[in-house]
Parts: C-alpha cells; sequence; structure tokens
C-alpha cells in the first residue's frame, strides 16, 4: 500500500470517528484494516422501510462504506446492510457516486447518506427505486422526514439541556448547483428563508432603546424573555433565553432544528 494511501486513509479515520463521536445520532459499528478500508455504521434516523406491500417508519439502519484500491480517485462503494426505501438506495448500492470528487472527506459522504436516510436529499428524475421515486412525488409536502442536521462543521453547536439558556445559530444556507441538470441527486429539501432581525448584541450588554423628547432623555431598558420550549423531535425540555438574532435552537438530545418565538412576542 501507498504512503500517500495510507495517509489518505488515515486522515478519514480521524475525521470520521470524531465527527461521530460528536454526532449523536451516528455510530461506527465496527472497522477492518489498520488504518481502515472498511466501515459499518449505523444511523439512526427516521426514514422507511417496505415490508410485503406496506410501508413502516424505521428509526435503526446499517450502512457498509468499503474504500476501494484506486480510492480516492473512485468513489467509496456504499451499500445498505438494512432495507430501506428510497429513490436513490437499492439493495446492492447507495447512489454517490455522481457527487463524488477525490478531495471530499470520508465524513462529508457519511452525512449525505444520513440525509438521503431523512429524505432531506433525493433525486426522482433518474432512481434506482422507481416505486419509491413515485412516493416522493405525491408526498412532498410530508418530506423531510427527519429534519436532523447532519452537517459535519455544525455537530457540536446544539442546544444543552443542561445549561440555563440554550442558544444555537442556524445553519448557513447552502447554494443550490449552478446546472442542476449536471448534478441532480443533490435536491435539497430546506427550510422557509428566516426573516431578518436586528444584529446580535454581545450577551452582557441588554439592549437599551432611547425616546428623546423635548424635556430630557429617557432610557428604557428591555429585558430578556426567557420562555420554556419543548424539542419538536424528542420533547426535551429547553430553558432559552430570546434575544436579538437569535432564531433557531438545536436540541442537544436529537438533533432536531426547530424555530424559536420572537424576542418581543
Amino acid at each position: 500500500m501507498s504512503a500517500m494511501r495510507l495517509r489518505r486513509l488515515q486522515a478519514d479515520f480521524e475525521k470520521l470517528s470524531d465527527y461521530v463521536r460528536r454526532h449523536p445520532r451516528l455510530k461506527i459499528i465496527q472497522s477492518e484494516g489498520e488504518p481502515p478500508e472498511r466501515y459499518q455504521l449505523e444511523y439512526r434516523i427516521r426514514s422507511l422501510r417496505q415490508v410485503n406491500d406496506e410501508l413502516i417508519q424505521a428509526k435503526s439502519h446499517l450502512v457498509e462504506i468499503a474504500l476501494p484500491r484506486n480510492y480516492p480517485r473512485v468513489p467509496p462503494q456504499c451499500r445498505m446492510l438494512s432495507p430501506v426505501f428510497h429513490p436513490n438506495i437499492a439493495p446492492h448500492a447507495i447512489c454517490v457516486g455522481d457527487h463524488w470528487s477525490a478531495g471530499e472527506p470520508l465524513a462529508s459522504l457519511v452525512a449525505r447518506i444520513g440525509e438521503m436516510l431523512a429524505y432531506q436529499s433525493y433525486n426522482v428524475k433518474s432512481p434506482l427505486n422507481g416505486e419509491a421515486a413515485r412516493w416522493v412525488e405525491q408526498h412532498l409536502d410530508e418530506l423531510p422526514l427527519d429534519p436532523v442536521s447532519l452537517l459535519v462543521e455544525e455537530s457540536e453547536s446544539a442546544a444543552s439541556p443542561s445549561a440555563p439558556a440554550a442558544e444555537a445559530k442556524a445553519p448557513p444556507p447552502v447554494d443550490p448547483p449552478a446546472n442542476e441538470s449536471a448534478a441532480p441527486v443533490r435536491r435539497q429539501v430546506r427550510p422557509a428563508p428566516l426573516r431578518d432581525w436586528p444584529p446580535a448584541q454581545s450577551a452582557a450588554a441588554k439592549p437599551r432603546l432611547v425616546q428623546e423628547t423635548e424635556m430630557e432623555v429617557v432610557e428604557v431598558v428591555i429585558e430578556p424573555k426567557v420562555v420554556n420550549l419543548s424539542c419538536p423531535g424528542c420533547e426535551t425540555s429547553y430553558r432559552i433565553t430570546l434575544r436579538p438574532g437569535l432564531r433557531r435552537a438545536r436540541c442537544k438530545n436529537c438533533q432536531t432544528v426547530f424555530d424559536l418565538p420572537t424576542g418581543d412576542s
């Protein structure tokens, strides 16, 4: 094995291990090789499974990722070890090859597979499962099935249920591809744009509103509002301080991103 391949496999292993350690919905079941060339991962994500002629919700899925001899010039070989009902997933393969580049970290590919399982990403134009593609076109208003965030760089920014005031910034927007026909698989279901807010201020400073009259300047202190909210995904309770610029929070337990009420409501 070449020194370059060894370095790439070791870097992938370290980054993937760190990503899985920080994300509560993922787990490495086993790995083969030193450094590993084959992984089995568990995803704890809401998706669909077909049993006879009935679709049922499934919350645990096993995926195998094998790194071939010519990796990373050729994409990893990905397949499901548990059945999933999805337009771009077949028993023998998960369709990721059209969007693979040699510079993509393995952890990023793992995140993309999770987005597919959650029905945040799908392609109905050239599906592996035509029946699943037709189901998607008839149930667009029900997607995604799981709103969990799988972005690698955001897995540490989750809201903490033990903190007195849990705050998290909204995920950065993802621009659509310039040529949709060149990259059809990344058809992403995204939430509606957020409303504009005043710029965020320091947590130590209280926002102040100054009203000027003919006689004097009256200073009004606007106290932050503390609310009790529950995560819509797992019903974990939080006590959150609403401040200008705070738009969303992410659940520490299940990684669901949910909207917050405005600070003055």
